[in-house]
């Protein structure tokens, strides 16, 4: 019988999130949740840019949990609301629905999650016996199962290095993360959310620290820095103009760290245009995950990622919601609780 689900959000993960349920052959779509009041009462094949499939989009978390759906697939936006979306998950658990989301990063290594939030989300879990797991691209799949799963070829490892490098070119990013997250246009002294210390320890800090668990490594410090580029001339970007000497571009390490030394470290770097900061990092071709791993043998893969369906970033839109789709099946089986992906089997896709 196919798991009844429940959709939250259709931005950009949110629209693949979505259709990932509506095609998936062993999920059934009972409701769909909106934020938007321009987008209440469409149908969700709609929303998701294929057939409409008569489920209809409606803004009330409440009255959609009527549907007493199984799973809960939650791809809504957390910026500016993230108590909010603490106070819906625990209602939402407590209902006896479980959740996936790519919502909360921080929620991907439960250790990690401040203690009194922890305990709020399990007693939900333990309410209505259900589970809570979180996940997405990265931090998620490229910066916590995959580094693990090839640390495993490894006689001796000096390091693990991890890199996400990507150009939002004008478009491809709303305005609420290429400008107010990323602080693409914002003066190069400023610190944008994205690259605050707090935040990137809250994000990324847990994919590191269940990185060193699964290798039994314990470290001293999770270490943070970030550098802003600053535009060399101003140019046109998503409707506004990214004036010269505004931040362009963005890196920010996340970093496990022994005897001072980084062990275990994530790199993200992000162009407006592909041609700025030459020096730092690039992939080989497009946008790319890259995981290096120090010791013997040294291991070097980059993972690219396209689209038959959109621009260069789809595709990794679609990485982020089917990692937590395909996840759903394996979530509804599992024991109540926060869960992290080392708690569940196996997460595999679908043929065709």
């Amino acid at each position: 019988m196919a798991i009844r689900v429940l959709h939250v959000g259709t931005g950009f993960v949110g629209r693949q999130a979505l259709r990932g349920v509506l095609e998936h052959p062993d999920m059934e779509l009972v409701g769909l949740v909106v934020s938007a009041a321009d987008k209440v009462g469409t149908d969700a094949g709609t929303l998701a840019g294929i057939a409409p499939c008569g489920v209809l989009a409606r803004a009330d978390l409440d009255g959609a949990l009527a549907a007493e759906p199984e799973a809960v697939s939650y791809f809504a936006t957390t910026h500016g609301r993230l108590r909010a979306t603490i106070e819906e998950f625990c209602a939402i658990l407590a209902s006896g629905a479980n959740i996936v989301t790519t919502s909360v990063g921080a929620l991907i290594h439960p250790g990690s999650v401040r203690p009194d939030v922890l305990a709020r989300l399990e007693a939900a879990c333990e309410e209505g016996g259900s589970t809570c797991f979180s996940t997405g691209i990265d931090p998620g799949f490229f910066s916590d199962y995959l580094p693990v799963v090839l640390s495993g070829c490894s006689r001796r490892i000096d390091s693990i290095q991890i890199y996400e490098m990507a150009v939002y070119t004008p478009g491809s990013q709303s305005d609420s993360v290429a400008f107010d997250q990323v602080g693409f246009g914002s003066p190069v002294d400023s610190i944008p959310p994205l690259v605050h210390p707090d935040g990137l320890r809250a994000g990324w800090g847990g994919v590191i620290t269940m990185i060193g668990e699964q290798l039994g490594i314990a470290f001293d410090e999770i270490a943070t820095s970030h550098e802003l580029l600053p535009a060399p001339e101003s140019f046109p970007y998503q409707g506004r103009t990214i004036e010269r000497g505004a931040t362009a571009g963005m890196r920010f390490r996340v970093a496990g760290v022994v005897g001072g030394r980084d062990v275990v470290s994530l790199d993200h770097v992000t162009r407006a245009r592909e041609d700025l900061a030459p020096d730092w990092p690039r992939p080989l071709r497009g946008d790319a995950y890259r995981i290096v791993i120090d010791g013997e043998p040294r291991l070097e893969c980059e993972f690219e990622f396209s689209s038959h369906e959109g621009d260069h970033l789809a595709g990794g839109f679609t990485v982020t919601a089917m990692r937590a789709i395909n996840a759903i099946p394996a979530v509804v089986a599992a024991e109540p609780g926060v869960r992290s992906v080392f708690d569940l089997p196996l997460i595999a896709g679908r043929l065709g």
